[in-house]
């Protein structure tokens, strides 16, 4: 995971790049470096580019984020789903929950295009 803050967009936005795979083994990591991320800003960008495989760790993890950024009155938003991992967003029908882009730029610049709350 690499995270950077963009200062370009009327608030701050939390770019995520989600790297190989959200699992068991590394779910609790993101939902504790959320919680970091946090407290320098409440919009994200979660970057799927490079993501290739979640479980329902992961997919859990993705949502409790989520969770916590609307408690926040911030929002979370995924960018450039691959096949296999937008497969499970479907199946699952979490797809619902977010705003799915397809790269990284169309999310961030749908953060221009709201006012701030």
């Amino acid at each position: 995971m690499i995270f950077h803050l963009d200062t370009t967009t009327p608030q701050p936005l939390g770019v995520v790049l989600l790297k190989k795979r959200i699992d068991s083994n590394n779910s609790s990591e993101l939902q504790k470096a959320f919680t970091q991320w946090l407290q320098q800003t409440n919009n994200f960008v979660f970057d799927c580019a490079e993501l290739d495989f979640i479980d329902s760790s992961g997919l859990g993890a993705i949502v409790s984020c989520l969770r916590k950024a609307l408690e926040q009155h911030g929002d979370l938003k995924l960018a450039a789903l691959g096949p296999k991992v937008a497969m499970i967003f479907e199946l699952t029908k979490a797809k619902k929950l977010f705003s799915v882009f397809s790269d990284r730029s169309e999310a961030i610049q749908s953060f221009s295009t709201v006012s701030p709350k």
